[in-house]
């Protein structure tokens, strides 16, 4: 019976893996340069093709040269950034400045030409806004959807 129930434990924890839950990453586990994501902290969180995820890590913009949410070991959300850009009300379209995800399937980089992201709260050092866009495979022949996005960084 224990050695079952081991079993049943160990393929559920594979399925858990495999549907997108989050890993525990430690700072060696963590792309060069990136911070963890804490409550109260950077983060960023999206849907892609309306499933939920959750960045466990962030890059400091101002090193990163863009927001940069990594959700799943080293796949990532990057949005445009320009500190003057970062002013409550400011919308930015994403057919002038691109976002672009990256994912473990066949197209793996996808270019966000078609979407937006508006700054919705400046407050201190942090800022917070929205975003959504539709990414494009390399040959324009494929879509992906990322919607409900959310992020929080922090100016230097």
């Amino acid at each position: 019976m224990k050695q079952i129930s081991s079993l049943a434990l160990g393929g559920l924890l594979a399925l858990a893996s495999l549907n997108g839950f989050s890993q525990t990453h430690t700072a060696a586990t963590l792309p060069p340069g990136a911070i963890p994501v804490t409550a109260g902290g950077a983060s960023m969180t999206a849907k892609i093709n309306g499933k939920a995820c959750t960045a466990h890590a962030m890059m400091p913009p101002d090193q990163a040269g863009e927001i940069v949410g990594f959700y799943d070991g080293d796949k990532y959300i990057g949005l445009p950034y320009k500190k003057r850009n970062m002013v409550a009300g400011k919308k930015i379209n994403f057919s002038d400045e691109n976002a672009d995800l990256t994912t473990h399937d066949r197209v793996q980089v996808w270019g966000g030409r078609k979407g937006e992201m508006e700054i919705t709260k400046v407050a201190g050092q942090w800022v917070e806004g929205k975003f959504f866009f539709t990414g494009y495979s390399y040959d324009n022949k494929q879509t992906i959807e990322v919607t409900n996005g959310f992020f929080r960084i922090q100016l230097k």
